[in-house]
């Protein structure tokens, strides 16, 4: 009866590992087809860059960040 008991073991233990890597290669294809959509979707929406001349705004963003920092 002990070995039963170990082989259900075994193969419950080898299933949830194969479920497992199955859904972690799914995610990571899925993660990379998601880089290629939005690679492809940049022409049609591309960044922007904040111009040289907003220094002023940067300034005061980081000053903003620092005293909700506490420092």
């Amino acid at each position: 009866m002990s070995e039963s008991l170990i082989g259900q073991a075994v193969n419950i233990t080898l299933i949830g590992m194969s479920v497992v890597f199955v859904f972690l290669i799914i995610l990571v294809l899925l993660m990379k087809g998601l880089g290629v959509a939005v690679q492809a979707l940049e022409k049609y929406f591309p960044q922007t860059v904040p111009a040289a001349s907003d220094h002023a705004l940067i300034a005061v963003a980081i000053a903003a960040a620092k005293k909700f920092q506490g420092k």
